[in-house]
């Protein structure tokens, strides 16, 4: 929630910025700010894609073990 309003806030006064800059600024700003939401939302598909990575290598090791269990093999009897 308090996202939202943080938010809000910076939306208004954005907005009350731009009633007092010139339009070549604003296109600046506007190109700037693209460059910043597409870096962000790479890193945040890059992170996406580590966690599922790292889903998968846990299912993996979980099917290991289970198969491992169903050998009767110990985690013990591997380290001697």
């Amino acid at each position: 929630m308090i996202d939202e309003f943080h938010v809000m806030f910076m939306y208004r006064k954005i907005q009350a910025e731009a009633a007092t800059t010139d339009l070549k600024t604003l296109n600046q700003l506007l190109k700037k700010f693209r460059k910043v939401v597409s870096e962000r939302r790479e890193e945040y598909y890059q992170e996406i894609g580590g966690k599922k990575a790292r889903k998968l290598k846990e299912k993996r090791l979980q099917k290991l073990l289970e198969k491992m269990k169903s050998d009767r093999i110990s985690l013990e009897d591997l380290y001697h």
